[in-house]
């Protein structure tokens, strides 16, 4: 452990160094599109151009090679003025100069901010399975912020939780050009039921530059102690709309070991049964279950049971076999840990349950019959005794009667 943390301090140590060896000057680029004026040329295309530069400096002055390329939503609208995209720096090259191109019409650029990247890539490849390597990026960032309309409002959706409510709340800015006299929200989510409910917001007016929160709030008692639920929010100013998209989380995931034998046999090879409920409104993937198996107070074994996934508010069985063979009788607690994906990150729950291992005689007396059929096969091997013994009863019955009827039909060949 402490030469894995000694290799990523000297791996964090040679980026640091690395990234402030090479370095991009200026960092940024801004381009308000209002302030720039499309140029008719004798194509008739009414194009604004851009022509910008950065350079990539050598702190160190010494010798490596990067490569320049393009990413970012707007990347199709940048062009490098580069024969090579590959530049190579010696010793003596204290900045190599990068000269590129924005061309775009006005009406192809969205409102507000949007992001194209001039990235330089330096990598570092060892030869050896004892070298480190690494890799430095830059990015030069190209800002080309649209311009608004008339009526622009840019919004969020957020939840709030307020003892037995939820408060739904957007939050919606003005950006455009002319204030907003109508501007109301109306939420839709689907409760427990499946039932769609629709919430409305008061109606308010909106200056330039103003923001408001438009707020409606509904009972938890619609949603499920646990569970997440796709809400939209669909905002109405004047006589354009804005919709919004968020899952709104009640509770956490939860899944519970429901039940484990109460009976195992002792000095054999038991086949257990495990229920697992998912008490979450969707699938749980990759359940599995550690278990600590303690005698006394002590522990005297562990495994792990297989993993497995849990349909949306379902229960998931688990058979399996425990070796007891240098287990005696006695009772045993059977200490579980519940592994699950848990949204973001794996949880845990922690269950206990206490199991007699019993002889063989008493087997026999509580219906346990080798191999040790236990849990809900007790119950079917019960059912089925019980059942077994009645329809002996009514085969043998339907034989008496059927000879009786036999002998009635042909009563005259025995007279």
């Amino acid at each position: 452990m402490k030469s894995k943390i000694i290799l990523w301090i000297v791996v964090l140590v040679m980026i640091i160094q690395l990234v402030t060896a090479i370095g991009i000057r200026p960092a940024r680029t801004t381009i308000a599109v209002d302030n720039y004026q499309s140029n008719n040329n004798e194509n008739g295309n009414n194009d604004i151009k851009f022509d910008g530069k950065l350079w990539i400096v050598n702190n160190d002055q010494r010798e490596f090679t990067v490569d320049v390329y393009l990413d970012g939503e707007m990347a199709n609208f940048v062009k490098l003025k580069l024969d090579d995209k590959k530049i190579t720096f010696r010793p003596e090259d204290e900045a190599k100069e990068v000269d590129f191109e924005v061309k775009f019409k006005k009406d192809d650029i969205p409102p507000g901010t949007s992001i194209a990247n001039i990235v330089v890539e330096e990598r570092f490849e060892g030869s050896g399975d004892n070298t480190i390597s690494s890799k430095v990026l830059l990015k030069h960032k190209i800002n080309i912020i649209g311009p608004y309309p008339n009526q622009y409002i840019q919004g969020n959706l957020n939840f709030h939780e307020k003892g037995n409510e939820i408060e739904l709340v957007a939050e919606v800015k003005n950006l455009g050009k002319e204030d907003l006299q109508k501007v109301q929200t109306t939420f839709y989510v689907n409760d427990k039921e499946q039932k769609q409910q629709e919430l409305e917001t008061d109606t308010t007016a909106l200056k330039t530059k103003e923001t408001k929160l438009l707020t409606a709030t509904i009972d938890r008692d619609n949603f499920d102690d646990a569970g997440q639920y796709e809400v939209s929010a669909i905002t109405r100013y004047d006589d354009q709309t804005l919709e919004l998209y968020k899952t709104l989380i009640v509770g956490k995931p939860e899944v519970e070991v429901t039940y484990f034998d109460k009976y195992l046999i002792a000095y054999k090879v038991n086949q257990y049964t495990m229920d697992l409920l998912n008490k979450w409104n969707q699938q749980i993937r990759n359940v599995y279950v550690d278990i600590e198996v303690m005698k006394d107070g002590q522990k005297i074994d562990s495994f792990r049971t297989r993993s497995v996934d849990i349909e949306a508010e379902m229960m998931q069985r688990i058979n399996d076999y425990l070796d007891a063979k240098d287990k005696g009788p006695g009772r045993y607690t059977f200490e579980m840990t519940v592994h699950f994906w848990s949204l973001v990150r794996m949880d845990e729950k922690k269950f206990t349950f206490n199991t007699d291992l019993v002889t063989e005689e008493d087997a026999k007396r509580l219906n346990l019959a080798p191999p040790a059929l236990t849990g809900a096969a007790i119950g079917v091997l019960g059912t089925f005794s019980t059942i077994a013994g009645w329809l002996l009863v009514g085969i043998l019955l339907g034989i008496i009667g059927f000879y009786v009827a036999w002998r009635y039909v042909n009563r005259d060949k025995y007279e």
